[in-house]
């Protein structure tokens, strides 16, 4: 059975704006610019997060001047089938 997931692209949003600019994102400043913590960046990059708050996505899609599908997407991934007796 599968299942949708949310994820993000942050990484690669990330990499796409150090390639432009030709220099390295730190990690700080995206947050300090979001109005976030850098722990908060980091788990973003790790697709860790369960809860996406507005500002925070609303902060991602103003550094990186796109969207929300560009930023968010839907991953299907296999889970397993509960018992249902």
């Amino acid at each position: 059975m599968q299942k949708r997931v949310l994820k993000n692209r942050l990484l690669l949003l990330i990499q796409a704006r150090e390639q432009a600019l030709n220099r390295r994102i730190k990690l700080k400043d995206l947050a300090d610019f979001v109005g976030v913590t850098h722990h908060t960046v980091t788990s973003w990059i790790r697709n860790e997060v369960r809860k996406y708050e507005a500002h925070i996505i609303e902060g991602f899609c103003d550094y990186f001047n796109c969207d929300i599908g560009d930023l968010l997407y839907f991953e299907w991934v296999d889970v397993e089938a509960e018992d249902q007796t």
